[in-house]
């Protein structure tokens, strides 16, 4: 899941399409089955950061997921 302002990408479409050429699928909402939330200021009020502390979910930023990809 992605949320927030991007720093490397254009887009969140330009970021959604890197996911899925690596295979994975980018959702719209948190859940049980969200690996990471792709958020640049992992400190944010918002929902999507409020659901993913309580699902115990990573939130990482940008250049984490992409130091992830390798």
């Amino acid at each position: 899941v992605i949320t927030g302002k991007l720093n490397r990408f254009a887009n969140r479409d330009e970021l959604v399409k890197l996911i899925n050429d690596k295979g994975a699928k980018c959702a719209g909402s948190v859940s049980s089955a969200t690996d990471y939330l792709i958020n640049n200021d992992p400190l944010s009020g918002s929902s999507k950061n409020k659901k993913a502390g309580q699902l115990g979910i990573p939130v990482i930023t940008e250049e984490e997921f992409l130091a992830l990809l390798g």
